[in-house]
């Protein structure tokens, strides 16, 4: 059953991905020219929507068609060839606490660094554009929040367990199926400059190898969550509280 649905699916999947991806592009460019908050807002309520049909309604459709739900909570024994050269990322061991302090640190520096580059329009960060997607007041902040809690939990999902998993099943190797979906992450993320996309490609292997290490989704879950909450909802809500715009 899997060696005949899983190459079905992931063509289906890469389709989707591939559709998705040209209308955020085209998407993202018109978003950047919208000045009023309310178009702003319809737009982050529509990437939530897109979002989370794409990252998480395909890969749940998908898992069901194969009989395989049971993944999102029990490790694949498909991936199990990979866990021996992780290192030790058990929850609450040192190095996963010190990522999750780094995640909250560094999404905040992040979006510090983002902040500025939206005040500052004539010094943008270099290779990085996604200063429009910040919020400009408290009702779009609030409109951002599920953009990113299906962030954290849809795409790890779909790129640390779907897409590697239909990739084994279809007969590629568990390494290649990590590393295809790492790259692949981060080819989705070149709408946001050079730097944005190579972020993206360092933070997808930092959360496959999470995955990997802990033998679960809610570590890279977890980090990912933390990383975008930090750049897109506290560092603004901070900056907000002391420039308030308003809504």
């Amino acid at each position: 059953m899997d060696a005949r649905m899983a190459p079905v699916l992931l063509v289906a999947s890469l389709a989707a991905l591939a559709w998705f991806h040209r209308n955020d592009v085209r998407g993202f460019g018109r978003f950047r020219a919208i000045e009023g908050t309310e178009g702003r807002q319809r737009a982050f309520l529509r990437w939530t929507r897109n979002a989370c049909a794409l990252y998480l309604g395909v890969p749940l459709i998908g898992l069901a068609l194969l009989g395989r739900l049971d993944a999102l909570l029990a490790f694949p024994d498909a991936f199990a060839v990979l866990t021996p050269a992780m290192p030790d990322f058990r929850i609450g061991s040192p190095l996963v606490l010190g990522l999750m302090a780094g995640a909250l640190f560094g999404g905040g520096a992040l979006g510090a660094m983002l902040r500025l580059g939206r005040r500052r329009p004539a010094r943008p960060v270099p290779g990085l554009d996604i200063t429009a997607m910040l919020p400009r007041n408290r009702a779009e902040l609030l409109r951002v929040v599920p953009l990113v809690v299906n962030a954290g939990i849809g795409e790890e999902i779909f790129f640390r367990l779907y897409l590697p998993l239909l990739i084994v099943l279809s007969g590629g190797a568990p390494a290649f199926a990590f590393i295809a979906s790492t790259l692949i992450f981060g080819l989705l993320h070149r709408y946001q400059g050079w730097l944005g996309a190579a972020l993206a490609t360092l933070l997808a292997a930092l959360f496959a190898a999470l995955y990997l290490g802990t033998g679960g989704l809610a570590a890279p879950i977890l980090v990912h969550l933390l990383i975008d909450f930090n750049a897109l909802v506290l560092r603004p809500a901070i900056a907000l509280r002391f420039h308030a715009r308003p809504d």
